[in-house]
């Protein structure tokens, strides 16, 4: 084992592991081969049924601690992750990313010599096998921002950070709190946790070339549609929201908290339209949203000619029918996967 300086900041790695056992063991080597001299890697595994934890375990013999846990969701195996940890600067990663080796020794960097409460942010793209498919694609966000900044940019679609894209401060963590266990469901628990990370800094510095891998497609890694899970997230985008207001209540912020519910009706209508409802009424009475449509081209013509309501009705019926003409029609009205 390399001889470490003890003054170099101790950096905790927390993974949360659940039924992971495709992706576990690619995400703890990108985790061991940090540059970084200093980190302590927790995996907790929160009550897998599958070999994830018998994955988790072959890492111990190379310092990774392994913590079992009765199954009880993300945001409480992320508390029990903390809560074993000492770090000085925290690493949240989900088990199934990658960081590349230089990204958390290229934004200690900069956050040892910014002040003591901010955070960083750097890049990250998108891959489904292998991260040789991953394309970096620069947002508004990729900048040093303050918090509200920040906010009013990604809200007004210039872009989010993915879970392992940040690396915080423990004080930090501490101020913003635990994650909230009771929104185990919403598809946006790390928005709650990292919105008020964000808010309880002194701003977000962008790293250059401290990349990540966010890894989407797998449709069994969601279950957005049911009805928990949507309720869950929009009381995190309604929470949210309102935290941001308590920073800053203008014209800018209240656009973008509209905007960011907006988001949600377009992409949960015509699903439990009285969730939609509600957000509707919340953005009414926000002054109303200029965030457009992102649709296929043949779901924004419809859109333009019926309302973007109906275009979605008839693109949810075509998309259930899912045979013959029917499939044809949807796959039209579908957009662009991300």
């Amino acid at each position: 084992m390399r001889s470490v300086d003890s003054t170099v900041h101790l950096v905790s790695v927390l993974v949360p592991s659940y039924n992971s056992e495709a992706f576990l063991r690619e995400c703890l080597e990108s985790a061991l081969a940090q540059t970084y001299p200093r980190i302590e890697i927790i995996v907790v595994d929160d009550g897998s049924t599958d070999s994830s934890l018998s994955i988790a375990k072959d890492f111990e013999s190379k310092g990774v601690r392994v913590i079992q846990q009765d199954n009880a969701g993300q945001a409480s195996a992320l508390n029990t992750a903390f809560d074993a940890s000492i770090g000085h600067y925290i690493q949240y990663l989900d088990a199934d990313d990658v960081l590349d080796p230089q990204k958390i020794e290229i934004q200690v960097a900069k956050l040892d010599k910014a002040e003591p409460t901010a955070v960083a942010s750097g890049e990250w793209a998108r891959f489904r096998h292998d991260v040789s498919e991953a394309v970096f694609k620069s947002d508004r966000i990729w900048q040093d921002l303050s918090p509200v900044d920040w906010f009013v940019e990604s809200w007004s679609g210039g872009g989010m950070m993915h879970v392992a894209a940040w690396l915080i401060p423990r004080m930090v963590a501490l101020k913003a709190g635990p994650w909230v266990e009771s929104l185990r469901w919403a598809t946006n628990l790390d928005a709650h946790f990292f919105t008020r990370a964000l808010l309880a800094s002194s701003g977000c510095i962008f790293c250059q070339d401290a990349k990540s891998f966010y890894r989407s497609g797998h449709a069994s890694m969601s279950s957005w549609k049911s009805r928990r899970s949507l309720e869950a997230t929009l009381e995190v985008l309604l929470n949210t929201g309102e935290a941001l207001l308590n920073c800053e209540e203008s014209a800018r912020t209240r656009r973008a908290f509209a905007n960011n519910l907006q988001r949600y009706v377009f992409s949960t209508y015509p699903h439990c339209r009285e969730l939609v409802s509600v957000a509707e009424k919340r953005i009414k009475e926000l002054g109303g949203s200029d965030l457009p449509l992102t649709a296929g081209p043949v779901q924004l013509w419809v859109s333009q000619i019926l309302g973007w309501k109906l275009a979605k009705r008839l693109h949810a019926i075509a998309h259930a029918r899912g045979n013959g003409k029917s499939s044809k029609i949807a796959s039209s009205l579908e957009g662009p996967t991300t």
